[in-house]
């Protein structure tokens, strides 16, 4: 969900969902690859977000 904010911000909701055994082995490691990657995702759209503003 993205929801506009103030002062030309948003806020991004997300959820993620670990369903089957390949989730679930995963979500077992350490670092969670799962969760890196989801991390990894949101940083790189506020990178596109402030590389855009800045054209």
């Amino acid at each position: 969900m993205i929801e506009q904010l103030a002062a030309g911000r948003v806020r991004l909701l997300t959820q993620e969902s670990q369903i089957g055994q390949p989730a679930a082995e995963l979500a077992q490691q350490s670092p969670n690859p799962m969760l890196n990657g989801h991390q990894a995702w949101l940083d790189g759209l506020v990178k596109a977000a402030r590389k855009q503003n800045n054209n």
